[in-house]
């Protein structure tokens, strides 16, 4: 398959981003079909998003996603201090995802009502694996993680070379982290 060329005549940039995320969604469900145990989206739709919360969720019309396959560092929150790197994960989100409309495929919904999602953005790049394998956050995979092999080569890649939270000395997981500030209430 060839990605559709530029808008003609009459053929809106809404249109060609559709056709676009058309594409990639028929592409991840022949990868899906073809590995049984790879998750299906249950629901896809292109849009701009409103704005990015944090390393991992970013706030769109249609309710808040959280980056499936992933946890980046807890930002700042009231008195409770932020991790090292979760500013960086925050801008390296936005600045990808703000550039224009994203792809955003649906997995279902967790616990907080927020839609577990996988992020295309204009370019075609998937965000979620960019934040990985970037260093951003590391890979926190459940049964309803896609592309689970991906964002486990792409952690062990940037272990390897130490970018991003991997450079840091010592490493304290976002989960962790949570954990010991319930704690220390």
């Amino acid at each position: 398959m060839t990605p559709p060329g530029p808008p003609g005549p009459g053929l809106s940039r809404a249109l060609l981003v559709s056709a676009g995320a058309l594409l990639v969604l028929s592409l991840l469900l022949s990868v899906a079909s073809a590995n049984a145990t790879e998750p299906t989206p249950v629901k896809v739709f292109v849009a701009i998003p409103e704005r990015v919360i944090d390393g991992d969720s970013i706030r769109y019309p249609q309710g808040v996603c959280r980056l499936v396959g992933l946890d980046s560092q807890e930002r700042k929150k009231g008195r409770q201090p932020g991790q090292p790197g979760a500013e960086d994960a925050f801008k390296a989100l936005r600045d990808e995802a703000m550039r224009g409309p994203t792809t955003v495929l649906v997995y279902g919904v967790d616990k907080y009502g927020r839609l577990l999602c996988w992020v295309i953005d204009h370019a075609g790049y998937a965000l979620n694996l960019m934040l990985v394998e970037s260093g951003f956050a590391e890979a926190y995979l459940t049964e309803r993680s896609p592309f689970a092999a991906g964002l486990l080569e792409a952690q062990r890649r940037a272990q390897a070379e130490k970018r991003g939270v991997w450079a840091l000395a010592p490493y304290e997981s976002p989960e962790r982290y949570r954990k010991r500030m319930r704690e220390e209430k």
